[in-house]
């Protein structure tokens, strides 16, 4: 596969570096040649020009691409230039629909893509095949984030599974025992957590075949079915967690769009919030919205830096503070405040995705904007497999994936290590839909022979996905 990624910027570069790991033809394309300078490094074809230039596209080898991502930093440019790069690939190989071109672009402002507010749905008109608006899952990733915050990483997989990161520390009860026997409990209970991959010290990280004995330090990676285990999981690794309220109290700094969608998902659990929003324009519009009329919702026009307003609001009384406003620095030092004042569950939104781990190691919980946007242009390129895609955060070599079987799919009657034979990975998870058309997890025992309509939730190496995939769309 041959990919185009029009944009040589941190996303662009995150993409590049990933599609490069799975040994993917790559071009990227950007007019700044300090961009191109700094993605040398990445072993692509580099080319210095416009992506809405013809000569940019043909030298990139629009020609034979099968799929062009538009990640530049105008939302208007990468929605503009699907249209063109279809146009172009079309000059080139005497394909008039261009059919044989998948289209990504990734518009950072939802507002975009609102289906009445903006123009969406963008792929009805724009000759996009897949428009990345991130927003969602970046939301997402704070609300799981936020249920148990001493876990390292929690990555959604879908409506009833979860990727869960995090290392063992002194008080685990697991150290000295087996993978097998830390898993045992999960061939009871299909949504118990389970490992499923393990990255000792400086040693590279790896599948785990049961035999491995935990010690102090892992990085473990585990599967599970429900949000309610979090806080087994931070028991198991010896991290010691409270139970988050039903209906917590809820601090949101910044009556942005991120903000809105927060406070709309707290509402919603019954909780009780408050947003500080510093723009008197910002603040009234949260009030004259949708969610402006619930009564558990305080807006507040105020400096969220102001020592008197946080006091007056009690804000260490408050269950999650969570910090939304488009400044990283401003977001931090939010949120270490607020840390600090006694809200073990602090969230904020940043841009850098090299500030996240650094961030998550005094405590709070960060989710780079860019990071996310990443991930869901890579979720769009192997979307020719229904199913999602993801990259285990702290083992590179590692990747989790989710496949539904079609009708025709050659998987279909075969037991479950033949099945992995045949894919080469692991299968992890496996949903099936119940009478009521309710997808269920189910234990292994009971799995028997692969069947249409089974969602499979498989972790591999990076090097298999291009065979994994070939197998499952078959």
């Amino acid at each position: 596969m041959r990919v185009i990624i029009a944009g040589a910027g941190e996303v662009g570069r995150g993409v590049a570096a990933a599609l490069r790991g799975e040994k993917r033809g790559v071009a990227m394309i950007d007019p700044d040649p300090n961009a191109i300078s700094d993605s040398q490094s990445l072993d692509c074809l580099l080319i210095t020009g416009s992506a809405l230039s013809r000569d940019s596209l043909v030298r990139a080898g629009i020609n034979d691409a099968e799929i062009i991502v538009f990640a530049t930093n105008d939302d208007n440019v990468n929605i503009l230039g699907c249209a063109f790069a279809k146009r172009v690939f079309s000059e080139q190989v005497g394909d008039r629909t261009a059919s044989g071109l998948i289209t990504i672009a990734n518009v950072r402002d939802s507002e975009i893509t609102h289906p009445s507010r903006g123009a969406g749905p963008l792929e009805n008109w724009a000759r996009t095949n897949f428009v990345v608006s991130p927003s969602t899952d970046v939301v997402e990733q704070l609300i799981s984030g936020l249920v148990s915050p001493t876990l390292s990483d929690i990555i959604p997989m879908g409506d009833n599974a979860w990727i869960v990161e995090s290392a063992v520390s002194v008080g685990s009860p697991m150290i000295g025992s087996t993978i097998e026997d830390a898993n045992s409990n999960s061939t009871k209970d299909p949504d118990y957590p389970r490992i499923i991959a393990m990255k000792a010290g400086s040693k590279k990280g790896r599948i785990v075949s049961g035999n491995e004995i935990i010690q102090q330090w892992d990085m473990l990676v585990f599967v599970t079915g429900s949000t309610k285990f979090f806080g087994e999981i931070a028991r198991l690794v010896g991290d010691k967690n409270s139970e988050m309220p039903d209906k917590p109290t809820v601090a949101i700094f910044g009556a942005t769009n991120f903000g809105s969608k927060l406070a709309e998902h707290y509402l919603n659990m019954g909780s009780n919030v408050v947003i500080i929003e510093p723009d008197l324009d910002s603040a009234n519009a949260i009030v004259g919205s949708r969610i402006g009329v619930n009564k558990r919702l305080d807006v507040i026009h105020g400096d969220p830096q102001d020592e008197d307003l946080l006091r007056e609001l009690a804000v260490e009384d408050h269950d999650i503070a969570i910090s939304t406003l488009s400044d990283d620095n401003l977001n931090i030092s939010i949120a270490m405040r607020t840390f600090d004042k006694g809200v073990s569950r602090t969230g904020l939104i940043l841009k850098d995705r090299a500030l996240v781990e650094a961030i998550q190691r005094i405590g709070l919980r960060p989710v780079s904007k860019r990071r996310v946007a990443i991930k869901s242009i890579l979720k769009a390129i192997h979307m020719h497999v229904p199913g999602l895609y993801e990259p285990i955060p702290r083992i590179p070599s590692l990747v989790s994936m989710s496949a539904e079987i079609n009708s025709g799919n050659g998987l279909q009657g075969k037991e479950l290590p033949e099945v992995e034979d045949i894919i080469g990975a692991n299968l992890v998870m496996l949903e099936r839909l119940d009478n009521d058309g309710k997808f269920n997890n189910i234990i292994e025992e009971n799995i028997g022979t692969i069947q249409e309509g089974d969602r499979l939730y498989l972790i591999l190496e990076i090097d298999d996905v291009g065979k994994a995939e070939e197998i499952l769309r078959s």
